[in-house]
């Protein structure tokens, strides 16, 4: 079943081999290769940074009477490290407070934990490294920078502080760089540092594990990147309610996932690479700015590993699986044997005072994929808001030994709803088209000709043709990630993504196609839309997910996916025009012209006390966001005032005919989408939204609780939107200018 619920540019190659590209395929016809789509796409084959150690002298510096010596120095921060275990300290020259990797010598008095668990609480890091005895047996171990034998190398030079660690018994080592910053500290692991030299392998590394831990009689929260964001408030959190919060960046790897039990929870992804803490007026946010892909965000209450609330990356080089030896034996348990060679590094960002939340740490966030390039230009503003019309054209379904197409809405029938929802002041509408393909999901990797029983391609042309006089643009939904392999041509052996046992991942069928032919298989499709008039495509897949590829040829990583994906949305961007994705998970919302189905809800565990806007306030006013199709819904208004509290724009899903004729396809989820019966009901609730129009290109400047069923969202303007969940309404304050 397709998936329609799941939600670095790259230097180009030669201008004249990709316009040769271009004529062969062109004389050729067809979808081209997966080398020919990457070139005339202008995606280079994939590459990570490494960075360099620092080479010099060793640096033997002079402490204080507190053991701490002073490191590096800015404008704004000082590091300083204790020789002795290498514990560091960061001064805000703001104002003189000081954050610490560990809890000082006083507060281990009061802790409980003994043997590892407290050496652990006194290092800047916790190295787990793996052993494999025998066929079946893989035994695990911790280090730290107390653990015994260890040495320390510390290297000073003017780019930053590097500490090279070495576990003689163990043949291991590792280093750890430390760069101050304008606003605050950046801390590195890099590959070229680490070594394995005899049979321990590295299989992940806490940092700073401890950094800024804070007791439960504080005042502040631990911010996670739950949904659209969570906090995890101080207080006396009981250890068996809640195991803490331990989830992968992007989603587990999903190639890895199908010997595993799933617990039936239900979780949301981490869609941003970002965590943090607030402890009193001062707070920071950690942005994890490479290798985040294969990392864990850590948030741990008091009572499983000491008395502190901590958050922190766990860094993952190698991956679990379980493999069998015989369809008769239990799967066994093993260790990836080939590490993760990335480097990876996190951002430390601090704030205080006013700026000391989740709203501070949101800005903050924005101002770095500002700084950086990955966030565009902001929106232009609007007379009218937008909003999403999503129409289904059909899907198959076997019927009587035979596929048949069932459609619910032509071509013809899109434009007479376009112009009913025009006519009722439905004024700024996007169309989002599902199922034009040949026969729907059938053959995935053969989706032209465009459907013939809704028009085919003289009624597609227009439809565009059409609603671009009304100045609506037509959007083109697709999936170029799963491939049914039932009922395609293509080959899971030869395009299928690989699990860690060597076997083409599959799913119900299904399997993923590698990222090179993705590229190929929208290429070609957007090739032939562009000559359509289509405005853009709805990446399936892309903006939600990255995966390995353990292929027998070498590993690809999830950050060369990520890379591809990239690459492939600014084609379309720089072709089409608009490009928009599923959830939006970070990586994807430099060129994304709108997000549909923004995580915009907690996952619902022990951990998390409250659930923020968080994301919503970093893409605010710089790409549009929806969340559940209104006439989806299964709390009518308390999703209606959620999205007008986190600033979602409107989107339906909706079909001409009624949506009982898709019950046996894969769009059976439209349980309730035909338009006659919600025409009125759109309108309505789209003068709802218009009434904010002023809003949408703007930053969100602030949000706050005001009581249990309100909230308040204040924007660069000044306005202010309070939601009221328990009297079911908003009101509108109007601002005194920006």
């Amino acid at each position: 079943m397709r998936r329609l619920s799941l939600r670095v540019k790259l230097v180009s190659l030669a201008a004249i081999a990709a316009a040769v590209l271009a004529l062969v395929v062109l004389l050729r016809g067809g979808e081209p290769s997966a080398a020919e789509a990457l070139a005339e796409a202008g995606i280079a084959e994939p590459s990570q940074e490494r960075a360099a150690l620092y080479e010099g002298p060793a640096w033997q510096p002079s402490p204080g009477a507190d053991g701490f010596a002073l490191a590096l120095e800015n404008a704004f921060y000082a590091l300083y490290i204790r020789p002795d275990n290498t514990q560091i300290a960061l001064v805000d020259k703001s104002d003189g407070y000081r954050w610490t990797s560990n809890p000082g010598a006083t507060q281990l008095q009061r802790e409980t934990v003994k043997g590892q668990l407290l050496s652990n609480l006194q290092s800047p890091f916790v190295l787990t490294f793996v052993k494999t005895q025998g066929a079946d047996q893989t035994i695990r171990e911790s280090l730290n920078a107390l653990s015994p034998k260890t040495q320390s190398v510390l290297t000073k030079t003017d780019a930053g502080l590097q500490v090279v660690y070495t576990f003689p018994d163990k043949q291991l080592g590792f280093a750890i760089q430390y760069e101050l910053t304008a606003d605050g500290l950046r801390t590195r692991i890099p590959t070229a540092g680490i070594r394995e030299e005899g049979e321990a392998a590295v299989f992940s590394l806490d940092l700073l594990p401890y950094f800024g831990a804070a007791s439960p009689e504080e005042d502040g929260y631990l911010f996670v990147p739950d949904g659209p964001g969570g906090l995890v408030n101080f207080a006396a959190k009981q250890a068996d309610l809640s195991r803490g919060y331990i989830h992968q960046v992007y989603g587990m790897e999903i190639t890895n996932m199908r010997n595993w039990t799933r617990s039936g929870e239900r979780r949301e992804d981490i869609a941003f690479p970002v965590f943090g803490i607030k402890r009193g007026e001062h707070a920071y946010v950690a942005v994890m700015t490479r290798g985040a892909d294969s990392a864990n965000v850590a948030a741990i209450p008091p009572g499983i590993k000491s008395s502190y609330y901590q958050i922190f990356s766990s860094q993952i080089y190698r991956e679990e699986y379980l493999y069998q030896m015989s369809r008769l034996a239990a799967p066994l348990k093993a260790i990836q044997k080939s590490r993760l060679d990335t480097d990876r590094e996190v951002e430390y960002r601090f704030l205080r005072k006013a700026d000391a939340g989740y709203v501070g740490m949101a800005k903050s966030y924005r101002a770095y994929l500002k700084e950086s390039g990955r966030l565009g230009e902001t929106l232009k503003p609007a007379e009218h808001a937008p909003i999403y019309v999503k129409i289904m054209g059909g899907n198959y379904r076997n019927a009587f030994n035979r596929v048949q197409y069932v459609g619910v809405t032509t071509f013809a029938q899109a434009t007479g709803i376009v112009n009913d929802l025009l006519d009722r002041g439905v004024a700024n509408p996007t169309v989002v088209y599902y199922g034009w393909q040949n026969q729907g999901d059938y053959k995935m990797d053969k989706r032209f000709p465009i459907e013939k029983t809704l028009g085919g391609e003289a009624g597609a042309r227009a439809f565009v043709s059409g609603m671009r006089k009304k100045g609506v643009d037509v959007v083109f939904e697709d999936d170029f990630v799963w491939i049914d392999g039932d009922h395609s041509s293509s080959s899971g052996k030869n395009d299928g993504v690989r699990g860690i046992d060597g076997t083409v991942f599959v799913d119900e069928g299904w399997f993923m196609s590698k990222p090179a032919k993705t590229v190929a298989m929208a290429y070609d499709a957007i090739r032939k839309l562009k000559d359509i008039g289509v405005a853009g495509l709805q990446f399936n897949q892309i903006g939600e997910m990255v995966f390995h590829d353990y292929a027998a040829s070498g590993i690809s990583t999830r950050a060369d996916t990520i890379a591809v994906y990239e690459g492939l949305l600014d084609y379309a961007k720089r072709t089409l025009g608009s490009p928009s994705v599923y959830r939006g998970n970070a990586y994807t919302i430099g060129d994304a012209s709108f997000i549909d189905d923004l995580p915009h809800e907690s996952s619902y565990d022990f951990m998390v006390d409250e659930t923020v806007p968080f994301y919503p306030i970093v893409l605010h006013g710089y790409v549009p966001y929806t969340f559940g199709e209104g006439n989806l819904r299964d709390d009518e208004d308390a999703e209606f005032l959620k999205a007008v509290e986190y600033g979602a724009a409107p989107s339906f899903f909706l079909t001409h005919d009624d949506s009982r004729k898709l019950k046996y396809t894969a769009a059976n989820f439209l349980y309730s989408s035909q338009y006659d019966k919600w025409a009125e009901r759109i309108a309505d609730e789209y003068g709802k939204f218009d009434s904010l129009a002023p809003l949408f290109s703007q930053e969100i400047a602030n949000h706050e609780r005001l009581s249990k069923d309100r909230y308040a969202t204040t924007y660069a303007d000044g306005t202010r939107v309070v939601v009221d969940y328990g009297a079911k309404t908003f009101e509108v304050e109007k601002g005194g200018g920006a």
